[in-house]
């Protein structure tokens, strides 16, 4: 089968497509044929072994620890599919060839390639009807990584949210899913070209960060969302009301490390993996998309044999939503 494979850290060029075994799928798990997948953030910043700002030294070792000292562990990305079953293991039940789903491999990825296989029990899910594979796998990425910053940081019904980095595709998951299914007052920080699309998805409030610092802003908020890496809690502290709390998206080891403690912050870190990445989540993001609170916002639909061009996209960090990958020409 064809899988998109990065061997060496560095520039887009370094993706490549070739062939690679087809998996077999393991008693308990499904043989999904992938018709569509993202691009996203981690992505790129693997490939990159980019860290956020902060001492790049520091950052770069980290990111080496985890992912691969001379080169990525895992050398086909993605973190997400959509497709249909093409097998199933002997003990499968839940799921029967032909069917549509929808699911996320999480940080394993392994999903920019023909087949995958994942668990039965894993993060998986048919899609809903009438619901296209570019936009059940948009959903994903960014939907499941809002949900659960707002699940951990216990986020109410009605309180003030700031969300910087509001465009992207946790951006704009967040933005609906505060607004419709939370009832909060939201406040977006994007670009002035962006403005009209977070609105549209129910921002409260735009502010354009090429015309104001958002940082040095007086208005209270019960949590600030950062999506962008350029908002931590030193600098945004002043902000948070007495309960509030600082949801790091994007955010360096350093501004951890150095942040106040007066104040609560939730990171990637401490989402866990179990929970950033569970079917209790998938279950909710469908539910908000059935029930129309939740739109996936698709920038572009890029052809596989595109993937160099789909990764020099995300670099330039101007993607609205997500970036869908288009496997077989089907996605849309």
């Amino acid at each position: 089968m064809k899988a998109a494979v990065c061997n060496a850290y560095g520039p887009a060029e370094n993706v490549h497509i070739t062939d690679v075994p087809k998996p077999e799928p393991g008693d308990d798990e499904v043989l999904i044929r992938v018709i569509a997948s993202d691009v996203n953030i981690a992505d790129v910043r693997i490939r990159a072994l980019r860290a956020p700002d902060g001492p790049k030294l520091l950052g770069n070792l980290f990111m080496r620890l985890m992912l691969g000292l001379t080169r990525p562990k895992v050398s086909v990305f993605g973190l997400n599919l959509a497709g249909t079953v093409e097998a199933v293991g002997r003990n499968v039940t839940r799921f029967k060839p032909g069917d549509k789903v929808f699911g996320s491999a999480g940080f394993d990825m392994l999903c920019h390639a023909e087949y995958r296989c994942l668990p039965q029990n894993g993060q998986l899910k048919l899609i809903p009807e009438g619901m296209s594979y570019a936009d059940a796998v948009a959903l994903l990425f960014g939907g499941m990584t809002a949900l659960t910053f707002f699940q951990c940081a216990k986020l109410e019904n009605g309180e003030k949210v700031l969300i910087n980095g509001a465009s992207g595709a946790v951006g704009t998951s967040a933005v609906q899913i505060a607004k419709h299914s939370y009832g909060c007052h939201v406040t977006a920080v994007c670009s002035g070209r962006n403005a009209d699309l977070v609105r549209s998805l129910g921002a409260d409030e735009v502010i354009d960060y090429t015309k104001q610092d958002f940082r040095e802003g007086d208005e209270k908020y019960d949590v600030i969302m950062d999506c962008h890496g350029n908002a931590p809690l030193k600098q945004v502290e002043h902000m948070l009301t007495g309960k509030g709390r600082q949801l790091m998206v994007i955010g360096s080891l350093w501004d951890l490390m150095t942040g106040s403690s007066k104040k609560q912050v939730v990171t990637g870190e401490e989402l866990g993996k179990d929970h950033a990445f569970s079917q209790a989540i998938i279950d909710e993001l469908t539910a908000l998309a059935v029930g129309g609170k939740l739109k996936p916002v698709v920038d572009r639909v890029v052809p596989f044999e595109d993937i160099v061009e789909a990764h020099r996209y995300v670099d330039t960090g101007r993607k609205r939503g997500i970036l869908v990958l288009d496997i077989t020409g089907e996605a849309a």
